[in-house]
């Protein structure tokens, strides 16, 4: 059911007709220290926890930190998509926005805008530092790979001029990670209420329908009848459990990751894509990871940018990031896009040092090499990729599954880094 109309004093619901189990969190309301926000794809649950910030900020006394694990350039990213929510509020006219916060003129309450994780390493120490903060909003929480980071952000949040508050906004990765045993072992997949001093937030893209196109709806009933599974993990937002046959699990991803400290120096770095056939709205997704190989035998996945997209789209991301790391290499699958694929990257930038691959043998088969790897402990991922790594340990090569076009992607870079000559050897 949607939250009634506010009051005249709150114009902002007035415009917005939210799910009623958001009703605690925008009118501060919950009682815990803890809030657990929750949800799959398209349940307009980043929606919600704006409206909440926008109307914490209109009271005096409050300094949210609000963070990411990684978060570049605030003022092009993050803050744009603040501002124009809270102009569809009806309030924009109150904030003004520097570099990397935002301030409610009229209240004097802010709000800071952080990563957690810089080029440099972590950067607990500066977030402790902070003063006077009393609501932390740890959005995409699921990255948060170290649950000792969180403890040390947490303790520092205690200021006595507004109810503290630690806001958690996911989507759910599997159940291995840390935040799955802390929080919500023992609780229902969709559960809602208040447990152990822990207020729990759940929605789906269903209790948002009035607020999507019918084309996004479809992809998630699509999906529904080709792979529940998957379909309960992406559009519900369920925790995923590791799937017997799946090539990885928890432990060879999880006790080698490169969590702080500089990088070493790379051999080679390579960027992979797995394009998709095609780029409507209910395409699959173009898989682009990033790898590296060291001088001592060790590989680095350093980023995933996958996303749907159109080739140019796709391809000026990949070409982004071929050039933020200096490549050497980008390497593409193009069993099903052929020559459009080099010809797209070619029109976006033609100096790019490109190297075509296709496919010869199933996926499973090609990413068993990958795999074993992974086994000798070799292979770091700098950071946490919980879509990534979820689709690592839970695609068995089923013909029911979906394509796992980050999996592709990665197998394709490690691929591409494995020959210790500087030359890839392709199945």
């Amino acid at each position: 059911m949607p939250m009634s109309e506010g009051p005249p004093t709150q114009p902002e619901t007035r415009r917005v007709k939210l799910n009623a189990v958001y009703r605690a969190l925008v009118d501060g309301s919950l009682g815990t220290r803890y809030a657990m926000v929750t949800g799959g794809r398209g349940s307009g649950k980043s929606y919600a926890v704006t409206l909440a910030l926008a109307m914490m900020l209109r009271e005096p006394g409050y300094r949210i930190l609000f963070t990411r694990y990684t978060l570049t350039a605030a003022k092009d990213s993050i803050i744009p998509e603040f501002l124009e929510k809270v102009d569809i509020l009806g309030c924009a006219s109150e904030f003004e926005a520097s570099q990397n916060s935002v301030v409610n003129t009229v209240s004097g309450s802010e709000i800071l805008f952080r990563g957690i994780k810089t080029s440099s390493g972590n950067q607990t120490a500066k977030l402790k530092s902070l003063q006077g903060i009393n609501v932390w909003v740890l959005d995409e929480a699921e990255e948060l790979d170290d649950e000792e980071t969180f403890d040390r952000i947490d303790l520092s949040i205690r200021d006595r001029r507004q109810p503290n508050l630690v806001l958690l906004v996911m989507n759910p990765p599997h159940k291995a990670h840390w935040l799955y045993g802390r929080f919500f072992a023992g609780l229902g997949q969709e559960f809602c209420g208040q447990r152990d001093g822990v207020t729990y937030i759940h929605s789906t893209y269903e209790d948002n329908r009035r607020n999507l196109p019918e084309t996004f709806v479809s992809l998630a009933a699509k999906l529904r009848d080709s792979n529940p599974t998957r379909y309960n993990h992406i559009w519900r937002g369920h925790w995923a459990d590791q799937a017997a046959g799946a090539l990885w699990t928890w432990d060879m991803i999880d006790r080698y990751r490169h969590r702080v400290g500089a990088l070493p120096a790379f051999r080679r770095v390579v960027v992979a894509i797995d394009p998709a056939v095609t780029s409507s709205d209910d395409s699959d997704e173009t898989g682009i990871v990033c790898a590296a190989a060291d001088l001592t035998g060790g590989y680095y996945v350093l980023s995933d940018l996958t996303k749907r997209a159109t080739p140019h789209d796709w391809a000026t991301t990949a070409i982004g990031e071929y050039r933020r790391r200096q490549a050497d290499r980008i390497v593409a699958e193009t069993n099903n896009g052929g020559d459009m694929v080099e010809a797209t990257i070619r029109n976006v930038d033609g100096a790019v040092s490109y190297q075509k691959v296709t496919a010869s043998r199933g996926k499973m088969v090609r990413a068993e090499p990958v795999a074993a790897l992974y086994e000798q402990g070799l292979v770091h991922h700098v950071g946490s990729f919980p879509a990534l790594e979820t689709e690592m340990m839970t695609y068995t090569g089923a013909s029911t599954q979906d394509s796992p076009n980050r999996m592709d992607a990665l197998v394709w870079a490690l691929s591409a880094l494995m020959d210790g000559s500087g030359h890839a050897a392709f199945a």
